[in-house]
């Protein structure tokens, strides 16, 4: 059966491995349905050899895998749908600079491959009450003293959808005038998100519609969630750049033919929670308007072909 998801929960950490040349962590709450597929160990998921490659890149391979679920004990024997669930498996291959081995050493579960680092930031979410998407477990081996082999597994996301998804394949439920309500509402549940990320201490580096999932849209208050938790900013000198960054990077992912020029002002206002803006808020919106056109130029000057912001 699938199981049910809280986005928002804690999540409880197992560790498997006492060494630290090769390190388990597993979410509790899927200890039995790994063991049921044998990812019981670091080498049965590194090698797990079915499944489709989605992404391969450079030092990083993503799988789509799906597996039968286990029966959940707290659902009565003979109920619920038996049904596979779709799972990801993220591995990274990555080669480490004396800097990152030392800091490997002094922090192995915080500062260690690429996979560690990123299911490590889904629970600091989750610590926080930000919901994500589902991190099953995550593993690390060195394979050499400049080497770590690491990886990350996920649960499908679904019934979550992307809100790139929705401006690509479902872009006339944000038009119009009869729409215009839920189109506030999704905006304002994002601007709110943000603002709670940041007050948390935390900035995803891609906050834009590919990574931001939505669920009960015609809802006054709708679910937010995000994936790909890879490349997180925890450096509080940072902080007072994080709107900036963050409500640009958006804004640029944000077709003109949806989002006019007042629906970005709701989602700012969101984020500051309040309804008039003062001169420095004013200001700041300014700030975030010129980081959106930087954007734009550089995608433009790299030959990037944005696949939402030319949406017509």
């Amino acid at each position: 059966m699938t199981f049910s998801c809280n986005y928002e929960a804690p999540v409880s950490v197992r560790r498997y491995g006492q060494q630290r040349q090769e390190i388990l962590l597993i979410n509790e709450r899927y200890q039995h349905f790994l063991q049921g597929i044998g990812f019981t160990s670091f080498a049965a998921a590194w090698t797990f050899a079915r499944g489709e490659i989605i992404k391969e890149k450079g030092e990083r391979t993503v799988i789509r895998a799906e597996f039968p679920c286990p029966a959940d004990p707290e659902v009565e024997h003979g109920h619920g749908p038996e049904e596979n669930t779709v799972f990801y498996i993220k591995k990274h291959c990555q080669r480490l600079s004396l800097w990152q081995r030392l800091q490997c050493l002094l922090r192995p579960l915080v500062s260690c491959g690429e996979g560690f680092k990123e299911f490590h930031n889904y629970c600091r979410f989750r610590q926080n009450g930000l919901a994500t998407a589902v991190p099953v477990a995550a593993g690390i081996k060195f394979s050499s003293f400049l080497r770590a082999d690491s990886f990350l597994i996920t649960q499908d996301f679904s019934p979550l959808t992307a809100l790139e998804d929705i401006v690509l394949q479902q872009p006339a439920t944000l038009l119009g005038r009869e729409n215009q309500q839920k189109k506030n509402n999704i905006l304002r549940a994002v601007g709110r998100y943000a603002r709670r990320m940041h007050d948390s201490g935390m900035n995803q580096k891609d906050f834009n519609a590919t990574h931001i999932l939505l669920q009960n849209l015609v809802s006054e208050q709708p679910q937010v969630a995000l994936f790909d938790l890879q490349r997180v900013d925890h450096n509080p000198l940072n902080r007072l750049r994080w709107p900036i960054k963050a409500l640009a990077e958006l804004n640029y992912t944000l077709p003109p033919v949806l989002f006019s020029e007042s629906d970005r002002l709701l989602l700012f206002s969101a984020y500051k929670g309040k309804k008039n803006l003062s001169a420095l808020d004013q200001w700041q919106y300014l700030l975030i308007r010129r980081k959106t056109a930087r954007i734009a130029r550089h995608t433009q000057k790299r030959g990037l072909a944005p696949k939402m912001t030319d949406t017509e």
